[in-house]
Formats: structure tokens, C-alpha cells, sequence
């Protein structure tokens, strides 16, 4: 096994390469979207070889044994259920069907928030699908582990929890090398990288992003009343939310916070009447009406399927959902934003940064006539300017919008949310005031 990688980087139309030596432990690189962080992944795994970037990577000496954790969890979904999710990483690694029962055993013993191991994975939160994928990736012992952002998904504590578990599990001698777009977690690193579109410099781990956001929330008129609301998926043997209460009246924007799998996504298909609840009830009103609602979801691939961007703006304009009126305001609004709409309008959501993707979708949501927009994990995947373009755009909406946010990312929340509700403490908060115990 190689104790090392090493890899020469290009930039200026690929000339003047820098060599770079990554010795054995956990290495962090950050970048803004767009700064190439996947083309960099890919390039390194040799399974790119387009020029098509602002950089290029060559002369790669890296292990055999390489695993992939990509963005996108679903991508890595191969079965039907946990169980054997887990088998399809194992099933090569013995004949004996005594041993592998031994190795699935013990895999199962990282994954505690199962319950029901036939469940389908896609029925996991996106964080606990990462933590699965990041399992798997380390049940075949690889030398070279490549995490495309996927830890962004997960919550401070168990960001940390991960992070740890990862350099005591990684192989002696392996790599682990973490893409992120968060820079705060350029501390967790045995070397911190900031990538960008001129270069690859080696920072100091001690860097972290400061005062990101600077918000005042409008007065607002959006009143949500949860009652004692139970909810349980078909397949688990547990409730989700075993009566659930919660009251806050004279909001502008909710918050959802609360560590992976608590349910703060399933709380917001239930408040958008995508799911139903077993029991208790569920009040929503803006100005005493229920409100039109739009939800942006985690995946943001999912509002499109199959489509593409401007068949969906179409399709928008064709339900009367997006004003006609509003139609070139709304495309001039994305052109601001560095969004070139006249490429992107025309390619699958598969091909379009998730960053992207999800700026897009909130500056078209928010031009047409629903009251109430409630994004989930609206700045995963975004680098710090971009994070800041999104708040301005908040800021900005709000004026005329309602808002329901979920994200892992508290500092975000707390920012833009008059109202926050942590699912893990049952608190409710009201300008970071601590205002009820639920």
C-alpha cells in the first residue's frame, strides 16, 4: 500500500505545475462552488480526463484501493435495503459466510440510529445516508478515501463524532482527503487547502469564516400550531415524533435545527401537507389563511425529475404559479446572480452545480405567488461568498415572503430566523431567547 499520494496541479492554461505531497491522515480542501472541487476529485481518480477546467491534475501516485463518497447520497445507493447495502461493500472481501456475518455485525454496531436494517436507505435523512456511505467506503479498507462535500450534511456534534470515527477507522498509512465548501471545517485537517480558480495554497488549519451575516428580520404575520403530532415511516419500528407541541405565533421565518435524523425534513413535508401525521393536529396561517405553499427540498434534483430547468419555469408559467408579469424580472434576477440562464435553462438538474441548482430554484420560487417558501438546507454546498449572496437574496425576499428554513448549519439559522425550534433540546427560541420548553 502506498504511504503517500502525490500529483502535479496545473493552472494558467496548464502550465507552471505545482507538485503536491499528501503524507497518510486527514487532509482538508475548501472551495467556493465553481472552484472545481468534483473536477479535482475525478481528475485525481482518473475518472476524468477533460480540459474543460481551469486546472489540471497529472503524474497522480495514489493507491490502488480508492473510494469515492460523493455530494449527492443517493448517487451511491445500490440496493434496497441497509442490510444489504452493506453486504454489496462486504461480499467481496470473503467467501465465508461465518465471516461475513462478523463484518456486517460489526458495521452495523457505526450505524446506531437503524432501527430496521430492511429499511430502503433513500428512507434515511441525507446526513445518515452520508454516514452510511461513509461506512461502506471504510468497510473494504481503502488507501485512498476522496469525500466529495458529503460531510456538510451532517450537524456540529456529529460532524465531529464523524470526523473522528474516520481518522480512528481509516487504515494505517491510508489518506483521507475532505472537499468541502463549509471553511470551517478546514480546522478539523492534518493540512487545510484553500482550492480556487488561480491555485492550491496550503493555509493555516487554524483559519475560520467571521461574522458571515448581517440581518434584520421583518415584522411578520406567519402563526404555526403543532398539537401533540405523532408520525411514523411504515418501516421503522419507532415514532419520529411521539406528540409533538409547539406554538409560535407572529413570525417571519421559522427555523428548523436539530441533528441528523431528528426529523426537521419530515417535520416540513408534514407542514407542507406532503405527509400526514397518525395523530394531533397541525394550524398554519399567514394574516388568518392558509397560505400557498412551495418547498424546496434537500435533494434539489427532485422538484425536477426528469426535466429540465426551463421546462419547469415553463411549467410554472403554464399553472399560473409564476407571474407573466414577473417572468423577465425573475430572469434578469438570476443573471444578476452569476447564473447564466440561457445555458442552464436547457440542461438536466444531474448537469447543474447543486449550489447552483438551488440558488436558481429559490430566486424562481420566490417570483412567483406562493405566501410561504419553506427550503430545506437552502446554503448546503456553498462556499462563503456564495452563502452571503443567498443571505442578501433572503433579505431581500423577505419583504414580500414567509419563510420556513432547515439546516444543519445553526449560525444560518439563527441569522435569518426570528422563530427557531431545535428538535433536539424541545426548545423554542425567539430572537435567541429561550421563550418555551416543549
Amino acid at each position: 500500500m502506498t504511504d503517500s499520494i502525490s500529483f502535479s496541479i496545473a493552472f494558467d492554461k496548464f502550465k507552471n505545475s505545482k507538485k503536491v505531497n499528501l503524507k497518510p491522515g486527514f487532509h482538508v480542501i475548501y472551495g467556493e462552488s465553481g472552484s472545481g472541487k468534483s473536477h479535482f476529485i475525478r481528475s485525481l481518480a482518473n475518472l476524468e480526463t477533460s480540459h474543460f477546467s481551469n486546472f489540471k491534475i497529472c503524474n497522480q501516485i495514489i493507491p490502488k484501493s480508492l473510494q469515492i463518497v460523493f455530494q449527492n447520497p443517493e448517487t451511491q445507493i445500490l440496493t434496497n435495503t441497509l442490510e444489504s447495502e452493506l453486504c454489496f461493500a462486504i461480499e467481496n472481501t470473503t467467501t465465508n459466510s461465518l465471516e461475513l456475518q462478523k463484518i456486517l455485525n460489526r458495521l452495523k454496531l457505526n450505524l446506531p440510529f437503524v432501527d430496521n436494517w430492511n429499511r430502503h436507505p433513500s428512507s434515511l435523512s441525507g446526513g445518515e445516508m452520508e454516514m452510511l456511505n461513509i461506512v461502506t467506503a471504510l468497510s473494504i479498507k481503502p488507501g485512498l478515501l476522496l469525500i466529495d462535500d458529503a460531510l456538510s450534511y451532517l450537524y456540529k456534534d456529529s460532524k465531529e463524532f464523524w470526523i473522528n470515527w474516520i481518522k480512528k477507522e481509516a487504515p494505517k498509512n491510508s489518506t483521507v482527503i475532505c472537499f468541502t465548501s463549509n471553511e470551517n471545517d478546514l480546522t478539523y485537517g492534518d493540512s487545510a487547502w484553500v482550492l480556487s480558480l488561480s491555485e492550491l495554497k496550503e493555509i493555516n488549519s487554524s483559519h475560520q469564516e467571521n461574522n458571515l451575516y448581517d440581518y434584520n428580520h421583518p415584522i411578520g404575520n406567519l402563526n404555526l400550531k403543532m398539537d401533540i403530532i405523532s408520525f411514523y415511516f411504515n418501516d421503522s419500528k419507532k415514532p419520529l415524533f411521539d406528540e409533538l407541541s409547539c406554538d409560535i405565533s407572529n413570525a417571519r421565518s421559522i427555523g428548523f435545527i436539530g441533528d441528523n435524523g431528528k426529523g426537521k425534513t419530515t417535520l416540513a413535508q408534514i407542514i407542507s401537507g406532503i405527509l400526514k401525521i397518525e395523530m394531533g393536529s397541525i394550524d398554519l396561517s399567514i394574516n388568518k389563511r392558509l397560505p400557498s405553499i412551495a418547498m424546496l427540498n434537500q435533494f434539489p434534483e427532485r422538484i425536477l425529475g426528469s426535466d429540465t430547468l426551463g421546462n419547469f419555469f415553463d411549467q410554472l408559467i403554464y399553472h399560473e404559479k409564476l407571474n407573466t408579469h414577473l417572468v423577465k424580472k425573475c430572469i434578469n434576477r438570476l443573471k444578476t446572480s452569476q447564473i447564466n440562464w440561457d445555458i442552464l435553462k436547457n440542461q438536466l438538474s444531474i448537469n447543474i452545480p447543486w449550489s447552483t441548482l438551488r440558488m436558481a430554484l429559490i430566486i424562481i420560487l420566490s417570483h412567483c405567488n406562493y405566501d410561504l417558501l419553506i427550503l430545506d438546507e437552502p446554503s448546503f454546498g456553498m462556499g462563503s461568498r456564495q452563502k452571503k449572496q443567498l443571505s442578501k437574496y433572503l433579505k431581500e425576499i423577505m419583504h414580500q415572503k414567509h419563510l420556513i428554513l432547515i439546516s444543519h448549519d445553526i449560525e444560518f439559522i439563527d441569522s435569518h430566523c426570528d422563530h427557531v425550534y431545535d428538535l433536539d433540546k424541545n426548545t423554542l427560541y425567539k430572537n435567541k431567547k429561550v421563550i418555551a420548553n416543549v
